[in-house]
């Protein structure tokens, strides 16, 4: 037992009886799914997110939501997105070895 709090939805804030209750409620949040949302966008870009992106990542919220919540949907939208398509190789890390 315990209490969830913090969320900013009266929906969501309240007493939870186990795990399995509050993983439902987390699923429920849009700041959980957005949160994913742009996990995914930072591992298949390999970077943290622009303003300038903004549309992509809205673009893979809604592919998210109209598809019933289909991460497939999600990455489809990442990758043939301007920000996927129209990346900067960025150049490789080198290591410094010390003596």
């Amino acid at each position: 037992m315990g209490d969830l709090t913090g969320t900013g939805r009266s929906d969501l804030d309240g007493r939870v009886d186990d795990a399995f209750e509050l993983i439902d409620r987390i699923a429920k949040s849009d700041r959980a799914r957005q949160s994913i949302i742009r996990h995914a966008f930072r591992f298949f870009m390999g970077r943290n997110e622009m303003l300038s992106d903004s549309q992509t990542l809205i673009a893979a919220d809604d592919a998210y939501v109209t598809s019933g919540g289909s991460f497939k949907a999600v990455i489809v939208s990442l990758l043939t997105s301007d920000s996927f398509m129209y990346r900067k190789q960025t150049p490789p890390r080198t290591v410094s070895r010390r003596p």
